[in-house]
């Protein structure tokens, strides 16, 4: 899909505590509308002012309560195809564009048909789960009427287009550099140094470690386990190897069983290593290299600690 560049921004919520839901996003593929007691034809017909007295009638509301209602029925029969709607449901941010009729059903409510169907994923292809949004957008769900705009429109936009702002865009670049200068740096480490390095990056990952830290094992420098999901692992940590040694280890860890991953560390890869390391993407043990480790060392709070070591 191209780019989104919507006039409007609005959040629907659909029906009383999310009842409307399932119906609009997996089965129909509609917007719907509740206000049963408020005149369709008055609302299709633009008599606004008609409908105010309707609203006043049939709610009782003050002046400031019947506005508040009137323009979140307003906005449903008026606004154009161009209007993006979204709505939360199932963990997930939902996203359409709606045809601009309005349809009456038996019951009262009110539909729109979603041009296309609704979507939960960016135009990358990523899903658009809620603990990745920030909560200035989530905030919208605390909304207590039934359609607002969406404050946090340019936000909303570069998530669902795939784009990130540029201030995003500088945090990253400045991490890349950092990660860069990292890198080196954790090539001067000793074997010793090293291996406390990755020990530490697993146990800021949740991972406990069941192996003695510096136990000379002939393949298993750590023997690690995840409280959590109960899964077990080994790592072989190398200051230095080539692509020989690294097939030497593969053929002996094919044959340990009771272990669910496996992972091997290099800081300063021969070529050949680096080479296939980068053909073979899918290898069953993980290989990671300097600047990955650099990554991981510095998302798990241990920069200081390098520049300590290495200092």
């Amino acid at each position: 899909m191209e780019k989104i560049l919507p006039t409007k921004a609005l959040f629907i919520k659909l029906g009383a505590k999310g009842s409307y839901e399932k119906e609009c996003i997996e089965e129909r593929n509609i917007v719907k509308l509740d206000y049963k007691e408020i005149d369709h034809n008055l609302c299709l017909a633009g008599r606004w002012q008609a409908v105010r007295k309707d609203i006043v009638k049939k709610y009782k509301t003050s002046n400031g309560v019947t506005t508040y209602h009137l323009n979140q029925i307003k906005y449903f029969y008026e606004v154009g195809q161009d209007v993006l709607w979204i709505t939360f449901y199932s963990h997930k941010l939902w996203w359409c564009f709606a045809d601009k009729k309005v349809i009456y059903e038996k019951d009262g409510t009110k539909f729109r048909k979603i041009l296309g169907k609704w979507r939960s994923k960016d135009l990358r292809g990523q899903e658009l789960r809620l603990g990745n949004l920030s909560g200035r957008l989530l905030r919208t769900q605390g909304f207590r009427g039934t359609i607002c705009q969406v404050k946090e429109k340019n936000y909303l936009l570069n998530k669902i287009n795939g784009e990130e702002s540029v201030e995003a865009k500088e945090v990253k670049e400045a991490f890349n550099i950092l990660c860069n200068s990292i890198a080196p740096i954790i090539k001067r480490l000793n074997w010793k140094d090293f291996e406390r390095l990755i020990d530490l990056i697993f146990r800021n990952a949740g991972w406990q470690r069941i192996s003695e830290l510096g136990q000379v094992q002939r393949t298993i420098d750590l023997e690690l386990v995840n409280p959590i999901t109960g899964e077990r692992a080994v790592a072989q940590v190398k200051s230095e190897s080539n692509l020989k040694e690294f097939n030497n280890y593969k053929k002996e860890f094919g044959g340990i069983t009771g272990y669910d991953k496996f992972f091997y560390f290099v800081h300063t890869p021969a070529e050949d290593l680096k080479k296939y390391k980068k053909e073979n993407g899918s290898e069953k043990i993980k290989i990671y290299l300097a600047d990955e480790i650099a990554r991981l060392a510095i998302s798990a709070g241990l920069f200081d600690w390098i520049l300590r070591i290495v200092g």
